[in-house]
């Protein structure tokens, strides 16, 4: 008889892997092999593994598998395509502003149809700034160190915006989200490969745009039961905004919420739905105050909204504006500043700072850090009464 024939795999150059992270999390890379140095090289992937706690997750997951996939794909035509000595297009014909609106695109494409993203057009304002500092003939490759130190000094002192009918320049946090732009539209060039190094991270702390210290805009303890015990021109306006201070949900996430993403079924109360901000899931336990300006279930369906038929944003942030002066209240207020209320008004009442994140759904405590600072500030300025004493 004649021997059978064994099926004979083809070794993959390139191989997707993970790497198991402290959170349980894993980390998709790339496994390349060099013949040249014998030695494996390896490019991680911004794409996570992460435990199955919720039905969407297992789609977040297969999703980062097959943009893995899709990467790793590209990555074994592009080592072909070198064995065979052809090129990628001409990476030295590409113009830095072109590369940037293309980025913008991108941006624009994955922005969410529900919370719209200004990032894509954050990016075209500083591609036109770029033009103005630099000229349109700036090809992506010919950009380096010099070139952006010279641009965070252009965004500092060598440009001005008419406010106001004067001349002005950039406020530091305009300024800012100017630079982070050109540097992730280079890091995105970077991790396509039209560039070997980010120039951006070849310069020392000192040389780079920071950001300001945030201030968070809130309501004092006080603040907020004048609020509640003045009547709204809005009730739909006044229910929400007093449900996120007491719950903490961005209006984003307010306007999404069904009945089906609360378990009613025990004491407390649990939200359980993936943020449109972060896309990270969160479990937010309801206190019987945010109950309290939630409207009844009746015969409303799971898949119904908790808070239907809601005005616009603008419109309720009018409303708000007009309500908190009627309460006699002079703090320029916004649906957002809700979250900075109830983060403050938790850890003015001893809440510890990790419990206080998670409540608010942040993915770094760093961010929730800002609201400890002000809460320190108004311990000071407490303690200063005394001197009056």
């Amino acid at each position: 008889m004649p021997r059978a024939t064994q099926d004979t795999k083809i070794k993959e150059p390139i191989k997707l892997r993970k790497k198991r992270l402290a959170n349980d999390c894993y980390r998709l890379y790339l496994d390349y092999y060099n013949p040249k140095t014998q030695k494996h090289e390896y490019e991680y992937l911004p794409y996570t593994i992460k435990p199955v706690r919720i039905p969407t997750d297992r789609l977040d997951n297969q999703n980062a598998i097959n943009a893995a996939n899709a990467v790793k794909s590209e990555r074994i035509g592009e080592l072909f395509a070198m064995q065979a000595g052809l090129k990628r297009i001409k990476q030295s014909k590409i113009l830095l502003i072109d590369w940037m609106l293309h980025c913008a695109e991108e941006a624009e494409k994955r922005a969410n149809t529900i919370n719209r993203s200004t990032w894509g057009n954050t990016i075209k304002l500083t591609a036109e700034l770029v033009r103005q500092y630099d000229g349109e003939h700036t090809l992506l490759v010919d950009v380096d160190k010099r070139f952006v130190k010279g641009f965070v000094e252009f965004l500092r002192h060598g440009h001005t915006i008419e406010r106001n009918h004067k001349q002005q320049l950039l406020a530091p946090g305009t300024a800012h989200k100017r630079y982070q732009c050109l540097k992730y539209s280079l890091a995105e060039a970077q991790r396509e490969g039209y560039i070997k190094v980010n120039p951006c991270d070849l310069l020392k702390n000192k040389e780079k745009l920071t950001a300001p210290e945030s201030t968070r805009a809130y309501l004092t303890i006080e603040e907020l039961k004048q609020m509640e015990a003045t009547p709204a021109g809005s009730e739909k306006t006044r229910n929400v905004y007093l449900f996120m201070c007491y719950c903490g949900l961005r209006i984003s996430d307010v306007k999404q919420l069904t009945w089906a993403d609360i378990d009613t079924s025990s004491e407390p109360w649990i939200i359980s739905k993936r943020q449109q901000k972060t896309k990270s899931p969160l479990y937010l336990p309801l206190s019987q105050k945010a109950r309290q300006f939630m409207p009844e279930q009746g015969d409303a369906a799971p898949t119904d909204l908790v808070f239907a038929d809601l005005p616009t944003e603008p419109s309720m942030n009018r409303s708000l504006k007009m309500w908190a002066k009627k309460a006699g209240i002079e703090k320029v207020l916004t649906l957002h500043t809700a979250r900075h209320t109830l983060a403050t008004t938790l850890l003015t009442k001893g809440a510890d700072l990790y419990t206080v994140s998670k409540l608010l759904g942040h993915t770094d405590v760093a961010t929730t850090q800002i609201y400890a600072k002000i809460v320190d500030s108004k311990k000071v300025e407490a303690v200063n009464l005394l001197n009056d004493l």
